[in-house]
């Protein structure tokens, strides 16, 4: 008799197990826009700072990222309600998810700014210590959806960032604008096709 039951409870727990992943494969089906936002923003921040130096204006690197990582920011939190309405599966999915991007985007946020300000982290270097981080949201997500390719995603970063520990100047600076390119505006304009034939088909 307990074993019938045992049997059940474990059945039970594994469908939903299951039902979470077969809906997580339509979370990815969210608008996109956070994602290519981002990217513009990041690359928008490192083409300016590049415009700045070469005009010998070094102060304003920091006020450049500020307003546009301050942009990022309000958009995610005025917008917040309004994604998660257009975002489709499973609700404890979609929160993992959002959980996962909030606290890497908050974590890169705090080393990017108190790591430079402190000097904990080199400047020169930053950009391959955020994208570690960067990756480790990819991945997750991947895993978690089951979509080997955004999982695949995370490796690119990492590989990316790798090779950022040990290279600087302009070949970084091309090396950072096409990974931001490849691996985040791109990715965020396939999500959101995927969005609108899964919008289309509801």
């Amino acid at each position: 008799m307990h074993k019938n039951i045992d049997q059940h409870e474990a059945k039970e727990q594994l469908d939903f197990i299951r039902s979470i992943m077969d809906d997580g494969q339509r979370v990815l089906a969210d608008n996109g826009f956070g994602f290519i936002l981002w990217g513009f923003l990041i690359l928008g921040a490192g083409l300016l700072t590049l415009l700045f130096d070469y005009m010998d204006i070094h102060d304003a690197e920091g006020w450049i990222y500020l307003v546009c990582i301050g942009i990022g920011w309000v958009y995610m939190i005025a917008h917040r309600d309004k994604e998660r309405k257009q975002t489709f599966g499973n609700p404890l999915t979609i929160r993992i998810i959002n959980a996962i991007w909030t606290a890497v985007l908050l974590a890169m946020t705090m080393m990017g700014f108190l790591g430079i300000i402190s000097e904990t982290i080199r400047s020169d270097y930053i950009c391959s210590v955020l994208f570690t981080t960067l990756g480790i949201a990819y991945y997750v997500q991947g895993v978690i959806t089951g979509k080997s390719w955004v999982r695949n995603l995370g490796f690119g970063w990492w590989l990316g960032a790798g090779l950022l520990y040990f290279i600087n100047g302009l070949w970084a600076d091309i090396l950072i604008a096409a990974m931001m390119i490849g691996l985040q505006i791109i990715p965020g304009f396939i999500f959101r096709k995927q969005w609108k034939i899964q919008l289309a088909e509801d």
